[in-house]
């Protein structure tokens, strides 16, 4: 249906970004829209996402010739998703409460990770 947005631009970001990290090479637009399900956006779509994405240092994009062009990801998963962590967290009232809410949601394998990467971090800043 002409007009109506089934899916808000940051889901549509976070689907070109998933895109773009599981494959193994660089994608061209038409590529990426292929990876959607239906309904799949049009390509002017795709195109503006990716560009809103290279601005935002996403996203690099290769002009192999004017009319074909590929992209791929300039930040890995883990390093989008901590991002958006750190973000969440700056706009927090309070860190303490919550990151203390945060822990509170972790498995005791997750614990383990974040403790090893502190101590890890901890024993780098040390040297």
């Amino acid at each position: 249906m002409a007009g109506v947005r089934s899916r808000s631009a940051g889901a549509l970001e976070a689907l070109v970004m998933r895109a773009l990290w599981t494959a193994a090479a660089p994608l061209s637009a038409s590529a990426i829209q292929a990876t959607f399900d239906d309904p799949a956006p049009a390509q002017t779509t795709v195109l503006t996402v990716l560009s809103r994405l290279e601005t935002k240092g996403m996203v690099t994009r290769r002009a192999l010739s004017p009319r074909r062009v590929t992209f791929e990801a300039a930040v890995s998963s883990a390093q989008a998703h901590a991002a958006d962590m750190v973000e969440v967290l700056e706009d927090a009232q309070d860190r303490e409460d919550a990151l203390m809410a945060f822990t509170d949601n972790l498995s005791e394998a997750d614990l383990d990770l974040v403790m090893d990467a502190i101590t890890s971090r901890r024993s780098h800043r040390e040297r």
